[in-house]
């Protein structure tokens, strides 16, 4: 193997890698925000807290708190 394609296959291998590591954080970012909004959809169906409070407990906007409880059809 040439120095030139051994350094275009060290150069693919970390581009790779980093598309890697950019998907892993991706994924965990959508993981918790999936897990914050079945935290408050299930606090908004057993009628825990008030918006405030169930923003304040998961770290979600209030405004997005309100479009889950429109969806599930929920007075608050």
């Amino acid at each position: 193997m040439t120095a030139r394609a051994q350094k275009e296959y060290m150069d693919y291998c970390m581009l790779k890698q980093a598309c890697i590591d950019y998907g892993k954080k991706e994924g965990i970012a959508i993981g918790e925000e999936r897990a914050k909004l079945d935290d408050a959809r299930n606090m908004l169906l057993k009628n825990v807290g008030s918006i405030e409070q169930i923003a304040e407990i998961t770290g979600l906007a209030e405004e997005k708190i309100k479009e889950l409880a429109e969806e599930l059809k929920i007075e608050v």
